[in-house]
């Protein structure tokens, strides 16, 4: 899914240190290519808590499916009722190719105003309903976005992990570095940090319940804590299912708009 494969991270480097330039980029390149199946499907739960320790919990269900070498999501709240029935389509583009990134299509769709609005790039830098992941973190990143480089090696977790840094090039981006630790053995992001304009720490991630399902490297749960508002999310997924047959028809603005993805 997608917002594995983006937390994941992918990102392209041109370093000044010529083998840390072949090595980075390829870990990057393999990153972003992770299989994830033609289709997938799956349950979901997201649970909001606050600095004072309250919680809120949400339910959704997300579809995706590769049509040529487009990648299209829909993703759709079920609980609580404040939020259900709001939803979010995606349609996710390859690079150019002169490298030149291409911007996801977005539309967000909300039932209390009978309404979907297109979700502008000028945004993806903003929490994904009121979450700690923004819609960037949910979209799969453009290879030519970033810059990258090899910071070292560490373990986490008893896992061996490239510890990679990506520096976006966008100047007005509200995270302008992330650094990723990546499993060896899977190309799958174990921990994050993600920092703000003035270079503080501003995110910290963390990934769990790391496993294959049908093939397919997947992380069941992760964690993204906002260590300045002192806000986190934590989302599980459950009932995960690869390359089984999803309905094209959920994957447009019109079945947003009839409310029939279900």
């Amino acid at each position: 899914m997608k917002i594995i494969k983006t937390i994941a991270g992918a990102f392209f480097l041109f370093s000044g240190v010529l083998s840390f330039s072949q090595n980075a980029a390829e870990i990057a390149k393999k990153v972003h290519d992770l299989p994830n199946g033609n289709t997938c499907s799956f349950t979901g739960v997201l649970i909001l808590t606050d600095k004072a320790g309250k919680s809120r919990t949400r339910e959704i269900v997300s579809y995706e499916m590769k049509e040529g070498t487009t990648e299209k999501s829909v993703l759709v709240f079920k609980t609580p009722k404040d939020v259900a029935g709001v939803s979010y389509l995606s349609f996710e583009y390859p690079d150019k190719s002169d490298g030149t990134p291409v911007d996801s299509d977005s539309w967000l769709y909300l039932p209390a105003m009978k309404k979907v609005r297109r979700v502008a790039g000028s945004n993806r830098y903003d929490d994904f309903q009121g979450t700690d992941f923004t819609y960037d973190d949910i979209g799969k990143r453009s290879l030519a976005k970033d810059t990258v480089k090899i910071l070292g090696e560490e373990n986490v977790n008893g896992v061996p992990c490239w510890i990679l840094e990506y520096t976006a090039k966008d100047a007005k981006a509200k995270i302008t570095r992330r650094i990723l630790w990546i499993g060896k053995d899977n190309y799958v992001t174990y921990k994050g940090e993600y920092y703000d304009r003035k270079n503080a720490l501003l995110k910290e991630l963390a990934c769990e319940d790391i496993s294959q399902i049908s093939g397919y490297w997947t992380v069941k749960k992760m964690t993204m804590s906002n260590v300045q508002s002192k806000h986190k999310t934590m989302y599980e997924i459950k009932d995960i299912v690869y390359d089984k047959d999803v309905d094209p028809k959920m994957f447009t603005v019109s079945a947003l708009e009839r409310e029939l993805v279900k």
